[in-house]
């Protein structure tokens, strides 16, 4: 951010790279869905907009979950113009400005995809990922590195972990009647 003044004065202290956030060995922006087992069943789009927002020349969330035909916002909240640059490899992707604060543009995901990138072409940091899904049973891991999704129907399941760094993995859970169900991932060499 050292190259764009501009962007740097937007914040107090130094910005780091919130590809790998790590709290004491949980791992934040990972997304977690049920990969398999929702097979014959169908799901309206989330209606409200999931609003990705260009602020301090950083996207915010860095890495959102939405439906499919759920709105996508792009918003700029900065007095920076910026541009987004959606990189997808199974919906359509888009390049357009934001020149001036407050101004913002929808795009709408036509078909699931892990993940679909978004860039900034005029700040090379910036830098958003979204996974699309075709059911609402997807969230993104917080700073204690937990997601909950559902509630779901009793079940065998297969349910998946993304990052952005560390790929996907994958892994089995019964759900059964009036119970809840707890699957953990590990990444790396642990």
């Amino acid at each position: 951010m050292r190259s764009a003044p501009q962007c740097a004065k937007l914040h107090e202290e130094p910005v780091y790279d919130r590809a790998v956030v790590v709290q004491n060995g949980r791992l934040a922006n990972a997304v977690v869905w049920v990969e398999a087992g929702l097979e014959g069943l169908s799901f309206p789009p989330r209606k409200e907009p999931m609003v990705i927002d260009q602020k301090g020349c950083l996207y915010t969330p860095r890495v959102a979950v939405v439906t499919v035909g759920q709105p996508v916002e792009f918003r700029n909240s900065d007095p920076e113009p910026h541009n987004v640059h959606i990189k997808a490899k199974a919906n359509r992707g888009a390049n357009f400005m934001l020149n001036r604060t407050g101004t913002s543009r929808s795009v709408t995901f036509t078909v699931p995809e892990v993940a679909v990138t978004v860039g900034c072409d005029v700040h090379p940091w910036m830098v958003a990922h979204v996974v699309v899904l075709p059911h609402p049973f997807g969230a993104v891991t917080n700073g204690a590195g937990s997601a909950r999704i559902g509630p779901l129907p009793p079940g065998e399941y297969t349910v998946a972990v993304w990052h952005e760094v560390f790929g996907k993995r994958e892994q089995r859970v019964r759900l059964e009647p009036r119970a809840e169900a707890s699957v953990e991932f590990h990444f790396g060499d642990g």
